[in-house]
């Protein structure tokens, strides 16, 4: 296993050349521009390590907010956290997919220990050019928003694994989530891998939402009456019963 260390990720929110980085004491960094200002920008706390080829591989990442104080374990700061992941393949020029949420809920107000609640699997039909993973993304804020397991004022959290360079401008509001679909207030996104499932929690759980979506897919494939229906309406939610069996 190569030795994983911190990473610190900068997103340049504006055009600028930067002359100096400043680093400062509460674990920021400060960019400053020919003229002595301030680059606006955003910082992510990331941890991974370096390939071969000089360039990070990044485990996981999320946003440093204004607050956060080293040592702070920013996972942890969000009321509840959701994770996701989307398998597809292309048939008769669509996709059939299957994205696989589930729902971290802290069990003790020190946020020690938590339950992970399986939700319902989205299964669908949509075409090539779209990407299901963020189809995916949004129907389950859509799912979370009209359900009470939020609180009101509750600051969640969604672990993703995909589009890992759009995700600061989709949490700024400038990228939509899907289509016009904006990421709503209360939301974050972050960024873990599915592909190394030992690194930590969070990857563990990212590792099985791609397993369940992996072993769905090809069950939905040859079930002929769920195609039926995939025809007709297009999407579908189905319980979650294949967790036992993932072999996470």
């Amino acid at each position: 296993m190569k030795k994983r260390q911190k990473i610190t990720e900068i997103a340049i929110k504006e055009s600028a050349e930067i002359c100096s980085i400043k680093s400062n004491t509460d674990g920021t960094f400060s960019l400053i521009d020919s003229n002595g200002n301030c680059v606006s920008h955003i910082q992510s706390e990331s941890v991974g390590y370096i390939r071969e080829s000089g360039k990070p591989k990044i485990l996981r990442s999320i946003k440093r907010g204004n607050d956060d104080q080293p040592g702070d374990n920013t996972w942890k700061k969000f009321d509840k956290i959701g994770f996701i992941d989307t398998n597809s393949i292309v048939e008769s020029g669509r996709k059939l997919f299957v994205s696989c949420p589930s729902l971290l809920l802290w069990k003790d107000d020190d946020r020690r220990f938590a339950n992970i609640h399986h939700i319902d699997l989205l299964i669908g039909y949509c075409s090539e050019d779209i990407n299901p993973e963020r189809l995916g993304w949004a129907d389950f804020i859509q799912r979370m928003q009209a359900s009470k397991l939020l609180n009101s004022g509750d600051e969640m959290l969604l672990v993703v694994d995909s589009d890992k360079s759009l995700i600061p401008s989709i949490n700024e509001r400038h990228e939509p989530v899907f289509m016009d679909f904006i990421l709503p207030a209360g939301f974050t996104l972050a960024y873990a891998t599915s592909d190394s499932g030992a690194e930590s929690w969070i990857n563990k759980e990212m590792r099985r939402r791609d397993k369940v979506a992996g072993r769905v897919l090809p069950k939905i494939k040859m079930d002929k009456k769920i195609l039926i229906h995939l025809d007709q309406y297009k999407r579908l939610y189905i319980r979650n019963d294949f967790e036992d069996q993932s072999g996470a």
